[in-house]
């Protein structure tokens, strides 16, 4: 007699072929998912909506450090070309995409710009401050030259629409040619630079938001009457070694107190820092360097 259990069992089953297939492609839908996360960013509603472009913001991603990715936030910095010759002027283009796809032209003044623009090499040498312009279609450009082979990492923060915290977004930009690494800097509490002293004071602490003091000095007398930059009396960047992260930084709101130039940082990890001021004194541009490590 005919078993037509087993018979119907069997028609039940699917081909091994066609359950192979069928679990690749669910493997192949998720891989496109997390890709576009990881490259775009997820374009649900976030807790806090800020409008127009349709990004949602997290307070918390203000006190992480920046410039490791060029997505972030639900942003996506997209440079016309990475490839410069080493000591030549060359227009540096970018734009900056939100989640829907479409350029942002929509961002707040900080100081008298809204476009904070620096270039480092890997080393951490050759530190540029730039300025860039942006078109009505929401293209920047800036003037740039790599003095020297080696590979370098751009960084542009902005703060959009009506957001709280600024953005900050990395690109690494090469310049081929044989490449001379700088000498590993030291630990150092004092710059010189055209006649001026620059002293800072305070401590990186890891894993928490420490104080900064920088004293400009000349001929050993406080200088009280700097001019603004970006709103404040001086602009300071701080980079972790290695890896370039990006800190975030801001100046103290209020009078400045014993002359000192005060601002906050949230320091992340243990390790060596670069901190670079910039100021400004009867209209000369200054910039000092300092190595810093953080316990």
């Amino acid at each position: 007699m005919l078993d037509t259990r087993k018979f119907r069992t069997e028609q039940l089953r699917a081909p091994v072929p066609l359950v192979a297939l069928l679990a690749g492609l669910v493997a192949l839908f998720g891989f496109g998912i997390n890709f576009g996360e990881a490259v775009i960013g997820r374009t649900a509603t976030a807790p806090h909506d800020h409008g127009r472009n349709g990004i949602g913001e997290d307070d918390d991603h203000g006190k992480a450090p920046g410039g490791l990715a060029i997505a972030s936030r639900g942003y996506l910095l997209r440079p016309r070309t990475t490839r410069f010759t080493a000591g030549e002027f060359e227009n540096f283009r970018f734009t900056v995409y939100s989640s829907n796809g479409r350029p942002v032209t929509d961002f707040a003044e900080r100081g008298d710009q809204r476009m904070d623009f620096f270039v480092v090499r890997r080393d951490i040498t050759g530190y540029q401050h730039l300025y860039p312009v942006m078109d009505a279609d929401g293209t920047w450009t800036v003037p740039l030259e790599l003095a020297e082979p080696g590979s370098y990492r751009a960084f542009a923060e902005f703060l959009p629409g009506t957001a709280t915290t600024p953005v900050t977004l990395g690109v690494d930009l090469e310049a081929p040619g044989l490449v001379e690494d700088g000498p590993i800097s030291k630990v150092s509490t004092i710059a010189e630079l055209d006649g001026y002293t620059v002293v800072w004071t305070g401590d990186l602490v890891a894993g928490s938001v420490s104080r900064i003091g920088m004293h400009v000095m000349r001929d050993e007398l406080p200088v009280t009457d700097l001019d603004p930059i970006l709103g404040s009396a001086g602009h300071l960047v701080i980079l972790r070694e290695g890896d370039l992260a990006h800190l975030n930084v801001r100046p103290v709101a209020g009078p400045r107190q014993d002359t000192a130039i005060d601002f906050e940082a949230d320091v992340p990890t243990a390790g060596y820092y670069r901190m670079f001021l910039e100021f400004q004194h009867h209209g000369q541009l200054q910039t000092v360097e300092f190595t810093a490590l953080a316990r």
